[in-house]
């Protein structure tokens, strides 16, 4: 089974959790690590924890919040674990990506690959999008 953690500094994972469920519906394979949170929470512990429901055959990806963060450098010291893969930038559009292509995509590379294709697409600056079509109607 394929298995998403996202995980944020504060409630950042949760919040995007939140709205992935309400355009997509509750998922049982999506757990949020929200880190730094309540300072009794150990974020090693926390991933451990998580990593124990895993069985040898199950794929994890995760995405995290920040390239280099202190939650994404945890999850890269795991990379030796051909089950996880990591990736940097937790978005909307990302997970929404990851969940709706995972029901088809069966290589996780490709599902990763084409998700961050698919989600840059959609990072854009609207106020130039809104100009250039003004601009085209001119003529």
């Amino acid at each position: 089974m394929r298995h998403f953690i996202l995980a944020s500094h504060g409630k950042f994972a949760d919040g995007i959790l939140h709205s992935l469920e309400l355009i997509k519906g509750k998922h049982e394979n999506i757990w949020t690590i929200n880190a730094y949170t309540n300072e009794n929470e150990d974020l090693q512990t926390q991933i451990r924890e998580l990593l124990e429901d895993l069985d040898v055959n199950d794929e994890l990806v995760v995405v995290t919040d920040i390239f280099g963060g202190s939650i994404n450098n945890e999850f890269m010291n795991l990379l030796h674990d051909r089950r996880i893969h990591v990736i940097a930038g937790l978005n909307l559009p990302l997970v929404i990506e990851l969940v709706t292509m995972s029901k088809h995509e069966k290589d996780v590379v490709n599902l990763i690959k084409t998700a961050l294709i698919n989600s840059k697409r959609s990072i854009q600056y609207c106020n130039i999008i809104l100009n250039n079509e003004d601009a085209d109607e001119d003529f």
